[in-house]
């Protein structure tokens, strides 16, 4: 079984072999409630080309991610799902719709096109 760290050494490795490789960006999700942090910063430093960070991003978590250049880009989810007017929400400080995860990958539009907008 490897170490953390031998897994983290892999990943850096990974990056700099997709760098050479001209990968355009590299999508990395975070779900382990912030324990990959420094397998990311890592990452990061070997990766050179355009890198989205996603999972549990609040507008200012990503606008501080964004400006320290932890990543270029930062994608949302589950906000968009719940939030269909989830940069007007942003713009205004509004607060976000709590998503319904049991209606995720259903047979129907029920989660997907009934999330309130603001009024």
């Amino acid at each position: 079984m490897s170490s953390f760290a031998e897994t983290e050494e892999q990943y850096v490795l990974l990056a700099e072999k997709l760098n050479a490789l001209g990968i355009a960006y590299i999508h990395l999700a975070d779900n382990t409630g912030g324990k990959a942090k420094s397998t990311f910063e890592k990452i990061r430093k070997s990766f050179k080309n355009t890198l989205i960070l996603s999972v549990g991003y609040t507008k200012e978590k990503a606008e501080e991610d964004l400006a320290s250049g932890a990543g270029d880009l930062i994608a949302f989810g589950k906000p968009f799902l719940s939030n269909p007017d989830l940069l007007t929400r942003f713009e205004k400080g509004k607060a976000l719709n709590d998503f319904d995860a049991s209606t995720f990958y259903a047979a129907d539009a029920k989660g997907y096109t009934d999330y309130p907008f603001l009024s």
